[in-house]
């Protein structure tokens, strides 16, 4: 297993699309191009790699020098369960911290929080609902 950032004119990110697709929007009953989102190019692309097969990524947007928000994290089938998705996760906010990142945010399904809470995420307001399901939005303050 490699991680490796990436563009959005590189050849994988086709795969990284198919990926946040079938395991983020899919489920939702949402159609294929629903997982794009408008800052796609300003964001970092991190993917977890098995060989050439993408089985992992994570997005992340700056906002400012100091701040930004993860999203889009996604583990294939086969891989979940098999903590890559906390592997990302450390690999992600290690890369930032360096960067000089210091606060992230991310918005969450609610039943995905104990997983992020696990990481040292922070639950902030109140759960929302968004395309019938509820999120939650978390933060966590980098040092390492």
């Amino acid at each position: 297993m490699k991680f490796k950032f990436i563009q959005v004119n590189d050849p994988e990110y086709t795969k990284e699309l198919m990926l946040r697709w079938e395991v983020l929007q899919k489920p939702l009953g949402l159609p294929p191009g629903s997982e794009v989102f408008p800052q796609e190019t300003e964001s970092l692309h991190l993917l977890a790699m098995e060989g050439k097969k993408v089985v992992g990524c994570i997005l992340f947007y700056p906002e400012t020098e100091k701040t930004g928000r993860v999203s889009q994290l996604a583990i294939s089938d086969e891989y979940q369960g098999k903590r890559f998705g906390r592997q990302i996760m450390n690999t992600l906010e290690t890369v930032l911290f360096k960067k000089g990142i210091e606060e992230i945010y991310l918005h969450v399904l609610e039943e995905a929080a104990s997983f992020y809470r696990q990481l040292g995420y922070e639950e902030h307001g109140n759960p929302y609902e968004r395309m019938g399901v509820y999120h939650r939005e978390m933060k966590k303050r980098l040092s390492y």
